[in-house]
C-alpha cells in the first residue's frame, strides 16, 4: 500500500516538473519573440556529457558552473548561453544570451530530460 502510494507521489512530483518545465519555456518564448529547439546533431558535437537517463547534476554543475536559473527545488536548472564555432557554448550573463539550456533532473539527481533553445529576438 505504501508502494502504491510512493507511485502516486512521484507521478504527481513528475507531472508538476513537467507542467513548470513547459511554462518555463512558454514564458521564454513570450519574452523572446521566437524559440526553436536546437538540432541534436549540434549538441551531441558541443555538449556530448549531457544524456538523459546518465548525465548527473553534478558533472553538469561541474562542466557548466553556476545555473542561470533553479526552479522546483533545484530539479529544473537552466543555462544562459552564447555559441561560436571556436569556442562552442559558453555560459554566460542574463543580458545577451542567444541558447537556453534547460534541463529536468529527477529525485535521485539524475538528467530525465532536457532541451536546448535558440532563442530569437
Amino acid at each position: 500500500m505504501k508502494t502504491e502510494r510512493n507511485k502516486k507521489i512521484n507521478f504527481v512530483h513528475l507531472l508538476l516538473g513537467f507542467i513548470i518545465y513547459f511554462l518555463f519555456v512558454v514564458l521564454i518564448a513570450g519574452c523572446a519573440g521566437h524559440i526553436m529547439t536546437v538540432d541534436k546533431s549540434i549538441q551531441q558535437k558541443w555538449l556530448p556529457f549531457i544524456e538523459d537517463g546518465k548525465t548527473t547534476k553534478e558533472e553538469v554543475i561541474l562542466k557548466l558552473g553556476i545555473p542561470s536559473a533553479q526552479f522546483e527545488g533545484e530539479r529544473i536548472l537552466t543555462y544562459q548561453m552564447t555559441f561560436d564555432e571556436k569556442e562552442g557554448f559558453r555560459v554566460i550573463s542574463r543580458r545577451a544570451f542567444e541558447y537556453n539550456l534547460v534541463l529536468v533532473f529527477n529525485e535521485r539527481n539524475i538528467l530525465q530530460k532536457h532541451r536546448l533553445l535558440k532563442v530569437k529576438p
